[in-house]
């Protein structure tokens, strides 16, 4: 009988690191269903929840991130990398895997560090097309980088072997049924469905300017918004809506949640998206979803506004920077598209032509090839 392979997925902290990783699990699950996967993760990430909830096992190392300003927490987080890189290395020699992939976040770089120092074949997988410095500082080190944007290679070291394959969706994203999804809604056939979404922390600014823009959003009647607060906004938006002064048919159409736990029906749905330019941009690409992106400015290297600035020079996505932000322009620039049902069935194209379904089961067959290269 021939040895199950064994395979670490690490990443975390945030969604847009949390879910390729357990789309690249479940592709691998599917292509080699004897497969033993051990996810690695941070102990106060979205992982700790996310992962044993989808039935996934996971060890921890407590890592911290590096600030971008000078802080003295930094040389704490320096302490904490050292020592994550040692409790990673345990982990690893007590699982044996037979290949690690990385996905992003403060939490992979130790365990895909220690991979390496090991001699275990490592891929590790880059969402934006400005590289992290974790993805950046490994490329070298790793035996594959996978990339979701062809604009992220130039900026990896040439020494790395780089493979353009998209970003790891769920395939009930590009799976979900448009007509299906509408009518579980109850919406008709004229109405309009706007999301508007910050991650899956959600953003503070983002949050005020949409409830500012509310009520002119929905003001022709037709069009329904559903904003997503993320969960630690979510009281404080309710209290702000409850003090808008609108007509009482129109709330109906304007809905709060603090998460959209339904997101492939909602993006199947939808005629826009306004969003960050985070792991989301690439869900919107797989099912094809024209956008208004305002990419946050608290990350590293700026990479959403480098994600955000592909989306739209491809003709997918408006994008309109926080310091520009306003209600009056996320109003104008919302209403404005909704009136223009063609440029938005050209912003619809141009998004599907980035999208790449496939990049999971991708990522998936190069992993496990890695590993059936070492267990040999």
């Amino acid at each position: 009988m021939s040895e199950s392979l064994r395979i670490i997925i690490t990443g975390g902290g945030t969604g847009g690191h949390v879910y390729p990783g357990v789309v690249v699990a479940e592709e691998i699950l599917r292509l080699a269903p004897d497969s033993r996967l051990l996810f690695v993760g941070a102990p106060r990430g979205l992982e700790a929840d996310v992962i044993p909830r989808l039935g996934y096992d996971i060890r921890f190392v407590d890592v911290r991130f590096f600030h971008r300003r000078l802080t003295f927490k930094n040389v704490t987080a320096v302490f904490k990398a050292a020592a994550a890189v040692k409790a990673a290395s345990k982990i690893i020699q007590d699982f044996a895997p037979h290949a690690v992939v990385g996905t992003g976040g403060y939490v992979s770089g130790p365990v895909v560090l220690a991979a390496t120092r090991l001699g275990l074949p490592t891929l590790i997988q880059e969402q934006n097309a400005y590289p992290g410095l974790t993805t950046r500082w490994l490329a070298p080190r790793v035996d594959v980088v996978s990339v979701s944007h062809g604009d992220a290679v130039s900026r990896i070291s040439n020494r790395a072997r780089t493979v353009v394959t998209g970003h790891p969706v769920r395939r009930e994203i590009f799976e979900a049924d448009r007509t299906g999804a509408r009518s579980k809604m109850g919406l008709s056939a004229e109405q309009k469905l706007v999301i508007a979404v910050g991650g899956s922390g959600g953003a503070q600014q983002l949050n005020r300017v949409v409830m500012e823009a509310a009520s002119r959003i929905v003001g022709d009647g037709n069009t329904v918004l559903v904003h997503a607060t993320g969960a630690r906004y979510f009281s404080w938006m309710q209290e702000e809506y409850s003090k808008l002064v609108v007509p009482e048919n129109l709330r109906n159409n304007m809905v709060l949640k603090s998460y959209i736990d339904n997101m492939p029906e909602m993006l199947a749905a939808c005629d826009l998206v306004v969003a960050r330019a985070g792991g989301m941009m690439h869900e919107l690409t797989a099912m094809g979803r024209p956008s208004l992106l305002i990419p946050s400015p608290n990350v590293s290297d700026d990479h959403q506004l480098h994600n955000a600035r592909s989306m739209a020079t491809a003709g997918a996505a408006v994008v309109v920077e926080e310091h520009q932000l306003s209600a009056d322009i996320l109003a104008s620039q919302v209403t404005d598209l909704l009136s223009n049902p063609s440029r938005l069935e050209k912003m619809s194209a141009a998004a599907a032509g980035m999208g790449k379904p496939q990049a999971g089961q991708e990522i998936a067959r190069m992993v496990l090839e890695l590993a059936r290269g070492h267990l040999d």
